[in-house]
C-alpha cells in the first residue's frame, strides 16, 4: 500500500472518530435537555400530590397518591440510570458532563424501589413522630401540670413548652432523660435505617454517599464551617462564661460547676427561654422592658402576614407573586383541624414553589414568611435553568435570614409602623441580648449534628460508638455535657435532630445563620445604613433587590464562591466576623461582666460517664 493510500485511510478513520464523538456528545446533550424538563415535571407532580387537599381518613385517596408517587419515583429513577450509561471520559461538552454526573443522584432514595416505601419511608415518619407522640408520663404523675392533668405529654409542643417556661431543674431534667429512656431503641432503629439506605442508594447509583445527602462538596462546607467555629469560639467562651455563672447561682454548685460544662437541659432551658420572664437575664435587661412583639401583628390575619412578607421583597424590586401562585400554590390550611402549633412549609425543588401557612397568629410566624419567602423567589429568578444547574448551595436559607434580621430590626418596624414607638437604647440592648443567647448557643449545636450525620455517613463512626462521639463533640465545640452519666445503647440526640433530617436542617440552619449575617452586613453597606448594624433595615432598597436577583438567577451554575460574590464581593467563604459585628455590644457588655465576676472561661473536661 502506498504512503498516499495510508494517509488517506488515516484521515478517513479519524474523520469516523470525529464524527462518533460528535455524535455522542450530541445524544447525551438530547439526553440531559429531555431529563431535565421530565425532572421538573416529575416532582412538580410530586408536590402537587403532597401539597393536594389531603383527607387522612380518605384512604382511598391516599393510596392513589402512593400509588402515583410510586410511578413517578420508577421515572426518577430511569433517569439516574440512562445518565450512568454514559461513558463520562467519552463526553467532550464539559456542562453535558457534568449536567449527566448530577442527574445519576435524581433517583436519590427512590432507587430502593419497595425498600424505600415499605421501610425509609415508614422510618422518615417514625422519627418525625419521636417528637409529637404522646408517651411521656408528666412530672410527679401530673402534680405541676393544669389541674393536675396526667395524662401523657409529647415533646412537641407539650414538653418543649414546659422546657420554655419551667424555672425547675429536676422537672426538666426529668424530661430530659424520660425522653429519651421512651425513645431511644425505636429512634436508633430508625435512624440507623435511614444511615445505611443513604450509603446504599449511594452505592446502586455510583455517586459519593455525601453528595447524595449535601447535594454539594461536603469537604469544603465542612472546613469553611470550622473555620467559622474557630472564628465564634472565643466569643461563645465568654457568652458561655456568662450564662454558666447565672445557672450557678440560680441552681447552686452541684447542678452546675463553674470549672465544667454545662449540663445539657439548663442549656437548653436558656436558648427556649431567651424571649421569656425570668430568663438568666431577668437582674440585667427584665422581660417587662421589652414590647410584647405580637402585639404588632394582632391586627393581621394569617393570609395578611404572607402579603406583609410579600410586600417587603416587591419594595425590593421583585415582582409581586403571581396570581396563580397565589391561587394554586399558596396553599391555605384545613380549616376543618385547625393547629395552632403547625409549622409553615416550603416546596423549592422545581420553578413552581409552593407555600403552606398556618393559622396562627404571631410575630415569629411572620419572620417564618420572610425567610419562606426567599425560597420562593429564589426558585422563581432561577426558573430559566436546567434542573443541574438549579440547586443553590443552601444560600436561599441565607437570604431569608437576612432578609428577617431587616424586617424584624425596630427601624422596619417603626417604618412599617408595625411597631408604635421607638425602642430605647437599653431595650435595643435587651433586644439583643436575647437574640444573641438564641443565635450564638445554637450554632455549635447545628455544627455538631451536621459532623456527626458526616462522620455516620463516612463509616468514621458507628451506632455502636455515635453516642460517645456526640457528647465528645458537645463539649469540644459547644462546652455541654448530658445531665447524667450515659448508659449502654443511649442515643442523646435531641427532638431537633430528627425534624427534617432527610433535607439537612442543621446543615441549612448554621449556613443560615453564619452566611445570613454576612449578607446582612453586605446589603446594609449598600443601602448606605448609618445605623448601628443591628438595628439596619434595607427594605425598599432597588440595589439590595438588584444583588439579590443577581445572585439567584445564577443557581450552582458557577461555583459557590463564585455565585456568593454577588452579594460579598470580597468573599473569603464562610466566616463569623459579621454575626459577631453584630452582637459586639452584647459581647463588650459580657466581656466586662465576667472580668468583673472573675469568671472561668473555658470548661475542663466532664465527669460524667459516658458509654
Amino acid at each position: 500500500m502506498s504512503l498516499r493510500s495510508m494517509v488517506l485511510l488515516l484521515l478517513i478513520a479519524g474523520i469516523g472518530c470525529a464524527s462518533a464523538a460528535v455524535n455522542y456528545d450530541l445524544e447525551a446533550k438530547t439526553f440531559v435537555n429531555q431529563s431535565s424538563a421530565r425532572y421538573y415535571k416529575f416532582y412538580n407532580e410530586i408536590a402537587a400530590e403532597t401539597y393536594s387537599a389531603n383527607n387522612e381518613d380518605d384512604f382511598e385517596a391516599l393510596f392513589t397518591k402512593l400509588n402515583n408517587v410510586k410511578r413517578i419515583a420508577e421515572e426518577l429513577v430511569s433517569i439516574s440510570r440512562q445518565a450512568a450509561g454514559f461513558n463520562l471520559e467519552r463526553i467532550r461538552n464539559p456542562e453535558t458532563k457534568h449536567a449527566l454526573q448530577e442527574l445519576r443522584s435524581v433517583g436519590d432514595l427512590f432507587v430502593l424501589g419497595d425498600d424505600y416505601f415499605s421501610s425509609v419511608q415508614m422510618n422518615l415518619a417514625a422519627l418525625q413522630t419521636l417528637s409529637t407522640d404522646k408517651d411521656i408520663e408528666p412530672y410527679l404523675g401530673g402534680a405541676k401540670m393544669p389541674d393536675g392533668d396526667d395524662s401523657p405529654l409529647a415533646y412537641y409542643p407539650d414538653i418543649q413548652k414546659i422546657v420554655q417556661t419551667s424555672r425547675d431543674s429536676d422537672e426538666l431534667k426529668y424530661y430530659w432523660e424520660t425522653w429519651r429512656e421512651k425513645n431511644q431503641l425505636w429512634a436508633s432503629l430508625n435512624f440507623y435505617t435511614i444511615v445505611q439506605s443513604y450509603q446504599r442508594a449511594a452505592k446502586i447509583l455510583e455517586v459519593p454517599v455525601h453528595k447524595l445527602w449535601y447535594r454539594s462538596d461536603s469537604q469544603e462546607m465542612l472546613q469553611q464551617m470550622e473555620q467559622a467555629m474557630t472564628e465564634l469560639r472565643p466569643a461563645y467562651q465568654q457568652l458561655h462564661a456568662f450564662v454558666r455563672k447565672e445557672l450557678h447561682k440560680k441552681y447552686g454548685g452541684e447542678v452546675v460547676d463553674l470549672n465544667k460544662p454545662i449540663p445539657d437541659h439548663l442549656f437548653q432551658q436558656v436558648v427556649e427561654q431567651a424571649w421569656a420572664p425570668g430568663s438568666i437575664l431577668e437582674d440585667y435587661y427584665p422581660r417587662a422592658q421589652l414590647p410584647e412583639f405580637d402585639d404588632y401583628v394582632q391586627h393581621l390575619n394569617a393570609k395578611a402576614m404572607v402579603n406583609e412578607s410579600e410586600n417587603f421583597y416587591t419594595s425590593l424590586g421583585f415582582e409581586p407573586l403571581s396570581p396563580e401562585f397565589h391561587k394554586n400554590q399558596l396553599k391555605e390550611p384545613n380549616e376543618d383541624r385547625p393547629n395552632d402549633d403547625c409549622r409553615p412549609s416550603v416546596f423549592d425543588l422545581t420553578p413552581h414553589p409552593y407555600l403552606m401557612y398556618c393559622e396562627k397568629v404571631s410575630f415569629r410566624k411572620l419572620m417564618q414568611y420572610h425567610s419562606h419567602l426567599a425560597r420562593v423567589y429564589y426558585a422563581q429568578h432561577r426558573s430559566h435553568l436546567p434542573s443541574y444547574y438549579f440547586k443553590a448551595y443552601n444560600l436561599e436559607f441565607a437570604v431569608g435570614e437576612a432578609v428577617v434580621l431587616s424586617a424584624s430590626s425596630p427601624t422596619h418596624l417603626t417604618g412599617r409602623q408595625l411597631a408604635k414607638g421607638v425602642l430605647s437604647d437599653r431595650e435595643l440592648m435587651n433586644r439583643l441580648f436575647r437574640m444573641s443567647l438564641h443565635t450564638i448557643l445554637s450554632i455549635p449545636l447545628y455544627y455538631v449534628h451536621t459532623k456527626v450525620m458526616h462522620d455516620l455517613l463516612s463509616d468514621t463512626v458507628d451506632m455502636d460508638t455515635v453516642n460517645k462521639h456526640y457528647w465528645r463533640l458537645m463539649e469540644q465545640y459547644a462546652g455541654v455535657e448530658p445531665p447524667m452519666d450515659r448508659g449502654e445503647g443511649a442515643i442523646d440526640f435531641p427532638y431537633k435532630f430528627y425534624v427534617n433530617i432527610d433535607q439537612n436542617f442543621q446543615t441549612q440552619k448554621f449556613i443560615s445563620e453564619i452566611l445570613g449575617y454576612q449578607f446582612y452586613r453586605e446589603l446594609c453597606k449598600k443601602s448606605f445604613n448609618n445605623k448601628p448594624l443591628h438595628n439596619c433595615d434595607f427594605y425598599g432598597n432597588l440595589a439590595v433587590g438588584n444583588s439579590l436577583k443577581s445572585m439567584m438567577s445564577l443557581g450552582s451554575k458557577k461555583p459557590w464562591r463564585e455565585v456568593v460574590t454577588k452579594i460579598l464581593p470580597n468573599n473569603t467563604g464562610i466566616s463569623s466576623f459579621a454575626l459577631l459585628e453584630y452582637y459586639q455590644p452584647v459581647l463588650d457588655w459580657v466581656g466586662n461582666y465576667n472580668k468583673e465576676a472573675n469568671a472561668k472561661i473555658g470548661w475542663t473536661a466532664t465527669k460524667k460517664k459516658i458509654v
